[in-house]
């Protein structure tokens, strides 16, 4: 198994996968290609996240790729049922099978639509950029880590991360953030303090991302974990794409 330097030689194995992720690393924006070869590889691993991280699976099923996935808690893809089976043998029941649904990447958004929900805050909570300073609050709670996690650090996130976060008081209690970049857009992340949930924030908070990567030229995409996830995604503006298969691995 290797990680691969000259990028070009999986994007054969990945094809058309419309998932932003593979982009990032394709890209060399932002994650890993790890092969069985690095001059003709046949199976392909893209890796992206430091906490909670994802991995796509192409090509041809490889024991040693998916072994290599055992470290940390994971999400992994498989482009077909072949990955499935080697899976599910490698690791039992630690292989938790769910599902997550894909929106389309060119879903067209109504501004006004989304400028009347982030007018429609409640006045005791106050929207903003997240900057140096909170960037680092986002990674003193554990709940708001996955918001800014997947950066180096505060300058790696001003370089390629965007992101809003809502204040109540002046503590951060929700937040919409690039989980990952990629070179037309971002991955988005929504993240909300427990305390705090049900109250229209994570609509408002990514309302207002949206808003600003279009104002940006940048693609917001979304891709959601759960159907509760993908219902806020339609209320803003996205439509619908497909069901895909994916294993949490603990």
């Amino acid at each position: 198994m290797k990680r691969l330097k000259d990028l070009s030689v999986a994007t054969p194995l990945f094809q058309d996968w419309q998932e932003t992720i593979i982009w990032s690393c394709l890209q060399g924006v932002m994650g890993e290609i790890w092969v069985d070869n690095s001059d003709t590889p046949q199976s392909a691993l893209a890796k992206l996240g430091r906490q909670a991280s994802f991995g796509f699976l192409a090509g041809k099923p490889c024991l040693e790729l998916i072994e290599s996935c055992c470290r940390k808690d994971i999400i992994l893809v498989p482009q077909h049922q072949g990955w499935s089976d080697l899976i599910e043998a490698t690791y039992g029941s630690k292989a938790h099978a769910f599902t997550r649904y894909a929106t389309k990447k060119d879903s067209r958004f109504d501004r006004n639509k989304l400028e009347k929900i982030v007018a429609g805050l409640p006045v005791e909570f106050d929207l903003q950029l997240i900057d140096e300073q909170l960037y680092k609050a986002c990674l003193a709670e554990e709940w708001s880590q996955d918001l800014v996690a997947n950066y180096d650090d505060d300058q790696h996130y001003a370089q390629l991360g965007l992101g809003v976060v809502a204040l109540y008081q002046g503590k951060v209690v929700a937040g919409a953030s690039s989980y990952s970049t990629y070179k037309n857009g971002i991955e988005i992340e929504i993240d909300t303090h427990p305390g705090f949930r049900r109250k229209g924030l994570a609509k408002a908070v990514a309302a207002k991302l949206i808003l600003i990567c279009l104002d940006r030229g940048l693609y917001p995409s979304w891709d959601a974990h759960t159907k509760v996830s993908l219902h806020l995604a339609e209320k803003l503006g996205y439509e619908f794409s497909h069901e895909y298969r994916a294993y949490e691995i603990r």
